[in-house]
Protein backbone atom coordinates (compact mmCIF):
# COMPACT_ATOMS: atom_id res chain seq x y z
CA UNK A 1 0.00 0.00 0.00
CA UNK A 2 1.27 3.44 0.82
CA UNK A 3 0.54 7.00 0.37
CA UNK A 4 1.32 8.24 -2.72
CA UNK A 5 0.96 12.39 -4.27
CA UNK A 6 1.83 14.10 -6.60
CA UNK A 7 0.27 17.92 -5.80
CA UNK A 8 2.88 20.37 -6.90
CA UNK A 9 2.45 22.77 -3.79
CA UNK A 10 3.81 25.69 -5.87
CA UNK A 11 6.62 23.76 -6.94
CA UNK A 12 8.22 23.65 -10.34
CA UNK A 13 7.63 19.72 -11.23
CA UNK A 14 6.51 18.28 -8.00
CA UNK A 15 7.71 15.67 -5.86
CA UNK A 16 6.34 12.65 -5.76
CA UNK A 17 5.76 11.72 -2.08
CA UNK A 18 5.38 7.55 -1.40
CA UNK A 19 5.70 5.84 1.17
CA UNK A 20 5.19 1.56 1.85
CA UNK A 21 3.60 2.35 6.07
CA UNK A 22 7.46 2.05 7.42
CA UNK A 23 9.79 4.93 5.38
CA UNK A 24 9.31 7.53 2.92
CA UNK A 25 10.74 6.03 -0.29
CA UNK A 26 12.61 9.19 -1.32
CA UNK A 27 14.28 10.58 1.89
CA UNK A 28 14.74 7.19 3.76
CA UNK A 29 12.54 9.50 6.82
CA UNK A 30 10.41 7.24 8.85
CA UNK A 31 6.42 7.10 7.27
CA UNK A 32 3.62 9.04 9.18
CA UNK A 33 2.27 6.35 10.21
CA UNK A 34 4.93 5.15 12.38
CA UNK A 35 5.07 8.90 13.90
CA UNK A 36 1.84 8.77 14.87
CA UNK A 37 2.36 5.65 16.47
CA UNK A 38 5.13 6.62 18.60
CA UNK A 39 2.97 10.29 19.17
CA UNK A 40 0.12 8.17 20.94
CA UNK A 41 2.95 6.29 23.09
CA UNK A 42 4.93 9.93 23.94
CA UNK A 43 1.20 11.41 24.70
CA UNK A 44 0.49 8.50 27.29
CA UNK A 45 3.79 8.55 28.52
CA UNK A 46 4.02 12.20 28.95
CA UNK A 47 0.43 12.11 30.51
CA UNK A 48 1.79 9.36 33.35
CA UNK A 49 5.26 11.84 34.01
CA UNK A 50 3.43 15.23 33.62
CA UNK A 51 6.29 15.89 31.27
CA UNK A 52 6.30 18.59 28.37
CA UNK A 53 5.95 17.07 24.59
CA UNK A 54 6.18 19.15 21.17
CA UNK A 55 6.14 19.24 17.38
CA UNK A 56 8.59 21.06 15.13
CA UNK A 57 8.00 21.57 11.15
CA UNK A 58 10.33 21.73 9.13
CA UNK A 59 8.91 23.03 5.77
CA UNK A 60 10.94 23.47 2.04
CA UNK A 61 9.27 26.33 0.76
CA UNK A 62 9.49 27.01 -3.39
CA UNK A 63 11.65 29.14 -4.58
CA UNK A 64 9.90 32.29 -5.74
CA UNK A 65 11.27 35.52 -8.00
CA UNK A 66 8.17 38.14 -8.65
CA UNK A 67 6.03 35.98 -7.17
CA UNK A 68 6.48 33.32 -9.20
CA UNK A 69 7.90 29.59 -8.17
CA UNK A 70 11.53 28.43 -9.64
CA UNK A 71 13.38 25.89 -9.37
CA UNK A 72 16.41 23.96 -11.16
CA UNK A 73 14.08 21.02 -11.72
CA UNK A 74 12.47 18.27 -9.77
CA UNK A 75 16.45 16.88 -9.01
CA UNK A 76 17.35 19.34 -6.52
CA UNK A 77 14.25 19.75 -4.42
CA UNK A 78 14.27 16.03 -3.95
CA UNK A 79 18.26 16.53 -3.24
CA UNK A 80 17.35 18.96 -0.99
CA UNK A 81 14.99 16.86 0.98
CA UNK A 82 17.22 14.63 1.21
CA UNK A 83 19.75 16.90 2.41
CA UNK A 84 17.06 18.50 5.20
CA UNK A 85 16.00 14.76 6.14
CA UNK A 86 19.79 14.10 7.03
CA UNK A 87 20.27 16.93 9.21
CA UNK A 88 16.70 16.62 11.26
CA UNK A 89 18.12 12.18 11.84
CA UNK A 90 21.73 13.51 12.62
CA UNK A 91 20.62 16.27 15.26
CA UNK A 92 18.07 14.76 17.61
CA UNK A 93 18.41 13.93 20.77
CA UNK A 94 17.55 10.08 21.70
CA UNK A 95 13.88 9.57 22.60
CA UNK A 96 12.90 12.30 19.81
CA UNK A 97 11.38 11.20 16.11
CA UNK A 98 10.36 12.41 13.14
CA UNK A 99 8.85 11.62 9.95
CA UNK A 100 8.25 12.94 5.88
CA UNK A 101 4.95 14.05 6.86
CA UNK A 102 4.37 15.94 3.15
CA UNK A 103 5.42 16.26 -0.17
CA UNK A 104 7.37 19.54 1.02
CA UNK A 105 8.34 18.64 4.79
CA UNK A 106 8.88 16.51 7.74
CA UNK A 107 7.59 16.89 11.08
CA UNK A 108 9.66 16.22 14.54
CA UNK A 109 8.60 15.18 18.13
CA UNK A 110 10.53 16.12 20.87
CA UNK A 111 10.62 15.64 24.68
CA UNK A 112 9.99 19.03 25.97
CA UNK A 113 8.31 22.35 26.12
CA UNK A 114 8.27 25.33 23.28
CA UNK A 115 11.40 26.69 24.85
CA UNK A 116 13.04 23.73 24.17
CA UNK A 117 11.46 23.42 20.89
CA UNK A 118 12.52 26.78 20.55
CA UNK A 119 16.40 25.63 21.05
CA UNK A 120 16.02 22.81 18.93
CA UNK A 121 14.30 24.58 16.15
CA UNK A 122 17.08 27.16 15.85
CA UNK A 123 19.62 24.43 15.89
CA UNK A 124 18.43 22.69 13.27
CA UNK A 125 17.85 25.48 11.05
CA UNK A 126 21.25 26.66 11.76
CA UNK A 127 22.25 22.68 10.24
CA UNK A 128 19.72 22.52 7.32
CA UNK A 129 21.04 26.03 6.32
CA UNK A 130 24.59 25.02 6.26
CA UNK A 131 24.25 21.90 4.58
CA UNK A 132 21.93 22.82 2.29
CA UNK A 133 23.11 26.45 1.09
CA UNK A 134 26.07 23.77 -0.78
CA UNK A 135 23.36 22.90 -2.77
CA UNK A 136 21.30 25.72 -3.45
CA UNK A 137 21.78 29.43 -1.79
CA UNK A 138 17.85 30.40 -2.51
CA UNK A 139 16.71 27.29 -0.22
CA UNK A 140 14.38 28.43 2.21
CA UNK A 141 12.59 26.40 5.13
CA UNK A 142 9.98 27.43 7.22
CA UNK A 143 9.80 25.82 11.05
CA UNK A 144 7.20 25.86 13.58
CA UNK A 145 6.50 24.32 16.84
CA UNK A 146 3.62 23.45 18.93
CA UNK A 147 3.75 21.98 22.64
CA UNK A 148 1.04 19.50 24.16
CA UNK A 149 -0.53 20.59 26.89
CA UNK A 150 -1.48 17.97 29.39
CA UNK A 151 -5.67 17.13 28.80
CA UNK A 152 -5.54 18.47 25.42
CA UNK A 153 -6.93 15.88 23.00
CA UNK A 154 -4.43 14.59 20.58
CA UNK A 155 -6.58 14.39 17.43
CA UNK A 156 -6.90 18.44 18.66
CA UNK A 157 -3.46 18.90 18.80
CA UNK A 158 -2.54 17.32 15.42
CA UNK A 159 -5.06 19.38 13.82
CA UNK A 160 -3.37 22.60 14.84
CA UNK A 161 -0.36 21.12 14.15
CA UNK A 162 -1.63 20.45 10.48
CA UNK A 163 -3.31 24.28 10.78
CA UNK A 164 0.19 26.08 11.11
CA UNK A 165 1.66 23.07 8.54
CA UNK A 166 -0.10 23.97 5.88
CA UNK A 167 -1.50 27.24 5.69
Amino acid sequence: MGFKTSTANNFPNSVEFFNNGVSDSLTGAPAPKAFFDNLIRDVSNSQRKSQPLSIITVKLLPIKVAGKSIGKGNLDIRNRLVLISNCIKSNMRGGDFYARMAENGFWVCIQGNLAEAAKASERLERRIIEKVKSLDSETRVEISMSEWQKGFAVKNWIDEVDLQYFS
